[in-house]
Parts: structure tokens; C-alpha cells; sequence
């Protein structure tokens, strides 16, 4: 009996480490320092208005394969960001899902990007890291969507109103020739308040003809009403993004719904070419107009990425805007900003 129990344990003991040499582990992450200098036209008497910023991601990603084929995988992305002075915020789970990946496609769930994110096209995907970010907050202040509120959603021309890294079921069909197409769901909640469900669509096209490769890009997002018999809202994105040689532009457009009768649009258009020798120059200029009170922001980006050794990179970016108000309570501004970032990658 003894003998059986320790043969027993030993098979056991090799089958669980032969389970463990299948299973893929990877950790790679990446280290941002950015430092913001901004010339603001309505600059408050004794502000600095020159800040820093940190952000540090780590990415770990399981994975392994049955013997039918099917990829199963865990992804958890772990998050500090510092803001001005602060060394680091707390570490967050910016993302966490699972995935299953075979002959049918991709399925998510967790906390991951929807299909817009994956999907859409902006222009400032062409210029330096850290340099817009959702809202513009440092070109303008966001209000909310009250009498005179600032309603200027976003500042960039992919999904706007998107499922970012919250818990929904995300499903990419197999790429069909040059077409993928994907579907996110979001449940908002069980109370009643939580009736802001989102449902997503959304597709790339992939060409190329002779020289020049390309992609289409689409997507839309409707949002419940957050309480029962509440009208709901809605996102719509179209992009193109052509590249040949050492040339790139990008041109996209989208719209959402602040509220049931407020929207915002916004057009960007950007072109990047790659000079060699690590350098990558970029331009992109982005409209942002708000349909019922002309609170409008125009934004002049120019950017330079640099290599400056395997996993090492800097980014100087430089924005001209200018933010007029409309009838929202904000306060118009025509100013300029500069952002320096070193990136690290492992």
C-alpha cells in the first residue's frame, strides 16, 4: 500500500511539472517620466504651470494550449501613476482577463478593452506618448453636462464613448481576407441607477495595393439609459490609416453623445515620416466642436520620437491650441504646450 501511495504521489508530482512546462509566462512592462511645460494665454499670476509625470505598467500574461489547439490565457496589467509631485499613486489592476482564442475567433471577459479600443483609428495614435489624454485637461477644464457645463467629451477621433479596462464579454471573429470584425458587451450594474448596459461593434479592413498598405476602421457604441425610461447615447468612429515607404497619415472622425441632446464631434488628421536612424517625425491637427453652445478646441500637435538605444526611447511633443468657450462656463484660452517623455520598455 505504501509503495502504491508513493508511486501514486510521483506520477502526480510529474504530471503537475509537466503541466507547468507547457504553461508560457511572460512579464514585460514599461517605465514613462514626462516632464510638461505649458504656456497657458489666461495663466493664473504665480503658477508654475510646469509639471512631472510618472506611469509604470507591468503586463503579465499566462498562457497555454490544449490538445484540440484552443490558446486559454490570463492577462493582468498592473498600474502607479505619479502625478506632479506625488512620487506614485496606488498600484491599480488596470486590466484583468481571460481569454480563449481558436479556429472561432478571440473571446474576452474581464477587464479588458472593448472591441472599439482594438478596433478604431485616431490620429494622435501618430504623436509622442503621454501627449493628449482624454478631455485635453491641460488645454481646457471638463465640466459635466449641466446648464453651462463643458461638454468637450474627448480629444481624440477613435471610439469615444468606449468600454476602457471595465469588466464586459468581448468576442473577435477569425480575420476573414482582410476584414475583422469584434463585439463588446458591458453590464453597468444591478441597482437601479445601473441600466447603462453598452453594446459595441466594430471593424477593420486590411488592404494593400502595390506600394501603399492601409486599413479601414469603424466602430459604434450604444449606452442604456442609466435609469429605467432614460433616452440612451451613442459613439460613432470612421478612420483610415495609409502607409508607404517611410510615409504614414491617419484620418479619422467621430461623435458621441454627452447627453441626450448635447454632442460632441471631433476630426483629427495627421501625417509621420520615419527619417532612419531612430528618428520619426510626426504632425496632427485635431477638431473638437461641441454642436450646441460653440465650445470648440483646436489643436496643432507637432512630435519627434528619437531611439536612443534598444528599449530606450525619447518623445518631444508640442501643442498649439486654442479653446473657445461658447456659452459653457469655461474660460477661453490660446496657449501652447510642451512635453518631453523618456520611455523605457522590458
Amino acid at each position: 500500500m505504501r509503495k502504491l501511495l508513493l508511486s501514486t504521489t510521483a506520477l502526480m508530482t510529474a504530471a503537475a511539472l509537466s503541466s507547468a512546462a507547457i504553461a508560457d509566462v511572460a512579464i514585460t512592462g514599461m517605465m514613462e517620466f514626462t516632464y510638461e511645460s505649458l504656456d497657458k494665454g489666461n495663466a493664473t499670476a504665480g503658477a508654475s504651470d510646469d509639471r512631472f509625470h510618472s506611469d509604470q505598467e507591468i503586463n503579465i500574461k499566462s498562457s497555454s494550449k490544449t490538445d484540440s489547439g484552443l490558446e486559454i490565457g490570463v492577462v493582468l496589467t498592473l498600474q502607479a501613476a505619479g502625478e506632479d509631485a506625488s512620487a506614485t499613486a496606488s498600484l491599480d489592476a488596470q486590466e484583468n482577463y481571460m481569454y480563449v482564442k481558436g479556429g472561432f475567433g478571440t473571446l474576452q471577459l474581464g477587464g479588458n478593452d472593448g472591441a472599439g479600443d482594438q478596433l478604431t483609428r485616431t490620429a494622435s495614435d501618430l504623436i509622442g506618448t503621454d501627449a493628449l489624454s482624454d478631455g485635453a485637461p491641460s488645454f481646457h477644464s471638463r465640466g459635466g453636462t449641466a446648464a453651462g457645463g463643458m461638454n468637450l467629451a474627448d480629444d481624440n477621433a477613435d471610439l469615444m464613448n468606449d468600454i476602457d479596462d471595465e469588466n464586459n464579454i468581448t468576442y473577435i471573429l477569425p480575420k476573414m481576407g482582410g476584414l475583422t470584425v469584434g463585439a463588446s458587451y458591458k453590464d453597468a450594474g444591478a441597482d437601479a441607477a445601473d441600466n447603462a448596459d453598452e453594446t459595441v461593434v466594430a471593424a477593420k479592413y486590411e488592404f494593400t495595393s502595390g506600394a501603399v498598405k492601409g486599413s479601414l476602421h469603424a466602430g459604434h457604441n450604444s449606452i442604456s439609459g442609466a435609469s429605467a425610461g432614460d433616452g440612451s447615447t451613442n459613439s460613432q468612429s470612421l478612420g483610415i490609416d495609409i502607409s508607404s515607404g517611410p510615409f504614414r497619415a491617419v484620418i479619422a472622425k467621430a461623435s458621441t453623445d454627452v447627453s441626450t441632446t448635447i454632442e460632441t464631434s471631433v476630426t483629427d488628421y495627421g501625417i509621420q515620416y520615419n527619417v532612419g536612424n531612430g528618428a520619426v517625425l510626426s504632425a496632427v491637427g485635431t477638431q473638437i466642436d461641441e454642436n450646441t453652445g460653440g465650445e470648440t478646441l483646436d489643436v496643432t500637435s507637432l512630435s519627434v520620437k528619437y531611439n536612443i538605444a534598444s528599449g530606450l526611447d525619447a518623445y518631444l511633443t508640442y501643442h498649439d491650441y486654442d479653446y473657445a468657450a461658447g456659452t459653457s462656463d469655461g474660460t477661453a484660452d490660446d496657449g501652447s504646450s510642451t512635453i518631453l517623455t523618456i520611455k523605457t520598455t522590458f
